[in-house]
């Protein structure tokens, strides 16, 4: 599963590889509007997690546009917030993958 991280301090980038590895998720860290191909990496990705608190505007409307309802806003900005919405995401996933 693919998760684009929207937002957060420089310092993040090394506990989203952590993270990324400890739930076997590919993470992909933007925090700046000018990185290039945010606009594929926003649409290739299964799940958006915007830090509302640490973007702005216009990254919000990208990730509207590109992800939907894939989108996932988050008034946290840590490790922490970033760790508690990939237990969420990975508790749904495991709930819609349930073989009955």
């Amino acid at each position: 599963m693919k998760v684009v991280v929207l937002g957060g301090h420089d310092r993040l980038k090394v506990h989203v590889s952590n993270i990324a590895r400890r739930y076997g998720l590919q993470i992909e860290f933007i925090n700046k509007e000018t990185q290039n191909n945010i606009d594929s990496a926003l649409a290739c990705a299964d799940w958006v997690l915007v830090f509302t608190s640490l973007v702005g505007h216009n990254m919000v409307k990208l990730a509207k546009r590109y992800a939907g309802e894939r989108c996932i806003f988050c008034k946290g900005h840590g490790v922490c917030a970033l760790e508690r919405e990939i237990k969420k995401l990975m508790d749904r996933y495991e709930e819609d993958h349930i073989d009955t």
